[in-house]
């Protein structure tokens, strides 16, 4: 099994706006965290969700090393890091 890091930290995401049959669509592409650069090569799950009133889009990213948990509030802007898996790589970050 692998180790989880809870996080819920904001994070700065570079990422990429499309439209796909007259849907907007956004992937994160990369990550600012704690100084460092995270680069995402593939996109796991991705799906909307409820908290209260506000739309949050979660996605699961994988930069081959380790597996990320993000959340982009629609309402706020914001993006939170939720958890990193794989405390080998997260322990050197």
């Amino acid at each position: 099994m692998e180790d989880v890091i809870t996080l819920n930290e904001d994070v700065t995401i570079v990422a990429y706006y499309f439209k796909d049959k007259d849907q907007p669509k956004c992937f994160p592409k990369r990550m600012e965290y704690e100084g460092k650069q995270v680069v995402f090569t593939e996109t796991g799950l991705r799906h909307p969700t409820h908290k209260g009133q506000r739309m949050v889009h979660v996605f699961d990213m994988t930069d081959g090393r380790a597996d990320y948990r993000l959340e982009f509030d629609a309402m706020s802007l914001i993006w939170k890091l939720v958890y990193i898996a794989d405390a080998s790589y997260a322990a050197a970050i």
